[in-house]
């Protein structure tokens, strides 16, 4: 590729900030990837203000999305958006491997929140944005724990954006994963912005060994220098979805 067409095709696809545009919605590509199967359950952790959970409920209309989110900041609005949606669930607590307590790093720029520590990388990325402002104390549950609390609601579709923590939620998720689980989309790390948090290969592997396999990456973030971060990705179940 020539130089003058590389940039051009750069300057074609690549926003303000040097991050790749992704041509295809993962929205749509998750709606598409499900148009055969029954989705009645979605699980998002990491559910912010529930702006997530709102784009799936409107392409699963037949679906309850269940939303973990620790950080009090947002509860007030997911308690408001669960008063006007009824498919909508609010739970404000943290998913692990295990159950218990832990201290929620709330940084400076909220979307940085995490039960890891920010790492070098991130500070470089996004500076005072990730000093951690507070901590504050937030119970522990796994999937499994609480899918077997709470009746047993088939959870075909899992969102994940934790910030790192995105594997330790995985391993609670087993029975889970085994079960009902057919599509996985889980912001992944290529290089770590958090201390101890999973890269994309430690998770591809833990997937893999229950049948799981990667469908596309989406928007890859890079940092100033070039270096690719992280991204977006979907996983399906290799059996269970048909393409």
């Amino acid at each position: 590729m020539s130089n003058r067409f590389g940039t051009r095709l750069k300057k074609l696809f690549l926003g303000k900030k040097g991050n790749l545009i992704s041509l295809e919605d993962p929205f749509e590509t998750m709606q598409r990837l499900m148009a055969r199967c029954e989705v009645t359950g979605m699980l998002d952790a990491g559910a912010s203000d529930g702006r997530i959970s709102r784009r799936l409920l409107r392409r699963f209309p037949q679906a309850q999305a269940y939303a973990f989110e620790p950080n009090p900041l947002y509860a007030e609005r997911l308690k408001q958006y669960a008063a006007a949606e009824p498919r909508f669930h609010p739970y404000f607590l943290a998913l692990s491997d295990e159950k218990g307590h832990a201290s929620l790093n709330v940084t400076a720029s909220v979307g940085s929140t995490s039960l890891l520590t920010p790492g070098r990388r991130m500070q470089e990325l996004l500076a005072e944005g990730v000093a951690v402002a507070k901590q504050e104390e937030v119970e522990l549950t796994t999937i499994d724990e609480w899918v077997q609390a709470n009746g047993q609601p088939a959870i075909e579709l899992m969102k994940f954006d934790i910030q790192g923590a995105e594997l330790k939620a995985l391993r609670g998720a087993v029975h889970t994963l085994q079960t009902s689980t057919l599509l996985i989309y889980a912001e992944i790390w290529f290089n770590a912005g958090y201390e101890g948090g999973a890269l994309y290969g430690e998770i591809d592997t833990f997937l893999h060994q229950y049948g799981y396999v990667l469908y596309d990456f989406y928007k890859p973030k890079y940092d100033s220098k070039g270096l690719l971060t992280w991204a977006n990705a979907i996983f399906i179940h290799a059996e269970r979805v048909q393409r």
